[in-house]
């Protein structure tokens, strides 16, 4: 029942939420999420006595709709993925409550929950409805809580595009279940009917799926919404974004899209490893000419989701293990650089690169925190960044070197902007004054440095998790 738990809880605790004014809202939701990573944790230990947490019910037999939930080694990864942002997420606002925080918490409690069961499903038609589902609360929080100019104008165009781009997906699946003899959305079913069709039929099909996935991960020329959207999101949101609802994307692409049409990328992908490629180089040098610290956090985001799918795409094993690594690593990694950007933030007011200098003299401690995430960032040896990056680069040389070598540009234009945002802010000849950092800052940043420093020195249990079959 570990399975089921994992999505109805944060479910039903968001909807709980939304309507209890009186609950300690931000407490409560951290204390979910710490729930469900203990949930999680004990999946994974049952896993090693051969244990399978799974859970079926049948919803709408005639169609093959059900509501099944399997937690295998990738689906576990992402879970406690999962699980950490809802813990973690709640208490980086440090101090700082939203208004109307009931409803705020419970909208993103609910995000959680579809996002779980995105990960954790086996039914075609149910990880489609948890894929759109998860849009919802997200729209809501940006719009009520976000800020800025256009606000309405640029959570709509987000909340449009992702929408239709999804549309995609779903005519990819209703065709694959069109050749069955029996209706099913199952995924054995639906990964042995997608393999019995022709290439160029898996060519379509593969098209259909990777639109709808470009569009949320973002990859490039479907990027457009995700700059403005996270910069007018509250802080909270734009880690949900980033640390968690983009990989259902990338997710979605391993878990469901390799083994159905393995033939169909061989010979009809080669397009979407060009645009993941383009991603990573145009992301990148927008990232080098960003002043502000949360839209370089932004773009590096777009960058590390292009590398993330062009590995994949080479539907390798160096490149898939490597893909659910830094799915993993990516998202510890970004809540951790949000959680900078808000220390920073809540101290000096803005988060202008240029009007900042010297803060090291202030706070060596944090300066130091944050320098080990930006290593991991830009894919030191002996972090968590350096371990998936270099299986995807792997991965990627198996079908081709020069698609490498462009991809690998990553890590050497990584370090340009990112070094270079920590030089402006954190060394220079300014002076800005930076406060003490508060017990609990120094707990969150101290975990997240220690788990990117722990997965980059000894990487094998999440590495032997990832490759666990069921």
């Amino acid at each position: 029942m570990i399975a089921l738990s994992l999505f109805i809880l944060p479910l039903l605790t968001g909807l709980v939420m939304l309507n209890s004014p009186s609950l300690p809202s931000k407490k409560l939701a951290s204390a979910i999420g710490a729930i469900m990573t203990l949930l999680v944790v004990g999946a994974w230990v049952r896993t090693a006595y051969g244990v399978t947490d799974q859970f079926h019910i049948g919803l709408i037999e005639k169609i093959g709709f059900n509501a099944s939930f399997l937690l295998s080694g990738p689906s576990i990864a992402m879970a406690l993925l999962t699980s950490l942002a809802a813990f973690l997420i709640p208490i980086t606002s440090f101090g700082k409550d939203q208004e109307a925080s009931h409803r705020f918490y419970g909208w993103m409690m609910v995000m959680v929950g579809a996002m779980m069961g995105a990960f954790i499903t086996t039914n075609a038609l149910f990880f489609y409805l948890c894929y759109e589902l998860a849009l919802i609360p997200i729209f809501f929080m940006i719009l009520k809580w976000g800020h800025g100019e256009n606000l309405t104008k640029i959570v709509t165009r987000f909340f449009l595009y992702t929408l239709f781009g999804s549309l995609f997906m779903l005519l990819s699946m209703l065709y694959v279940q069109s050749t069955m003899e029996v209706p099913s959305f199952e995924m054995a079913d639906m990964i042995k009917a997608a393999n019995a069709l022709s290439s160029s039929e898996q060519g379509w099909i593969f098209a259909g799926f990777f639109i709808a996935f470009a569009v949320k991960m973002p990859v490039f020329p479907f990027h457009s919404w995700q700059p403005s959207t996270y910069d007018r999101s509250p802080i909270q949101g734009t880690m949900l974004l980033a640390a968690v609802m983009l990989k259902m994307a990338t997710f979605g692409l391993a878990y469901w899209v390799l083994p159905m049409v393995p033939q169909g990328i061989k010979e009809h992908g080669q397009w979407a490893v060009v645009l993941s490629v383009i991603s990573i180089i145009y992301a990148s040098l927008m990232a080098i000419s960003q002043k502000r610290l949360k839209l370089l956090i932004a773009y590096s985001s777009v960058a590390h989701v292009g590398m993330i799918a062009a590995g994949l795409l080479s539907n390798t094993e160096q490149g898939t293990v490597g893909g659910y690594f830094e799915m993993f690593s990516h998202g510890l990694l970004a809540i951790a650089l949000f959680a900078v950007y808000t220390i920073i933030e809540n101290r000096v007011g803005h988060d202008k690169m240029n009007e900042m200098g010297g803060i090291r003299t202030s706070n060596p401690t944090f300066a130091f925190l944050f320098f080990i995430l930006v290593m991991g960032s830009v894919a030191l040896p002996f972090t968590s960044g350096f371990v998936g990056e270099f299986l995807l680069i792997q991965g990627l040389s198996h079908i081709s070197l020069l698609w490498a070598g462009i991809a690998g540009l990553s890590v050497i234009l990584g370090a340009a902007y990112m070094l270079r945002g920590f030089q402006k802010m954190m060394l220079g000849n300014g002076n800005t004054p930076f406060e003490t950092l508060s017990i609990s800052e120094y707990w969150i940043l101290g975990g997240l440095v220690a788990a990117v420093i722990i997965l980059g020195i000894y990487p094998a249990p999440l590495l032997n998790l990832i490759q666990m079959t069921f």
